[in-house]
């Protein structure tokens, strides 16, 4: 793993998933960083996490956002907190957003090869 002190977008792991869904990925020893690129109009299935918590911040954009039995409308500048084993899910609406997901441990599926 190569740790750095500094980085940005152009020093991330990239990774374009479900055919239209950006991902850059920063992962250090006890946290990882995903700022995801949302087109307009995507629907995520609800899941959960058996080891990972995971906090986000949205940074562009309108999203749904539902943790637990709670749902809510995140703009920017709000965060969400989805502790270990509650289900979650996100959606957008009609406009791409960009949203800075947090998550410790670090997920090994993310980390590259």
């Amino acid at each position: 793993m190569d740790i750095k002190n500094f980085f940005n977008v152009e020093s991330m792991h990239k990774e374009v998933v479900e055919g239209d869904v950006t991902r850059y990925i920063y992962t250090g020893k006890n946290l990882q960083v995903v700022e995801y690129h949302f087109p307009p109009g995507k629907t995520f299935p609800p899941h959960s996490h058996d080891i990972h918590e995971q906090m986000g911040y949205l940074v562009k954009g309108k999203m749904g956002m539902k943790v637990g039995d709670k749902e809510t409308i995140l703009t920017p500048g709000d965060w969400y907190h989805a502790p270990i084993g509650v289900e979650h899910n996100a959606w957008t609406f009609d406009e791409p957003s960009v949203l800075l997901d947090i998550f410790s441990p670090p997920r090994e599926d993310l980390i590259p090869e």
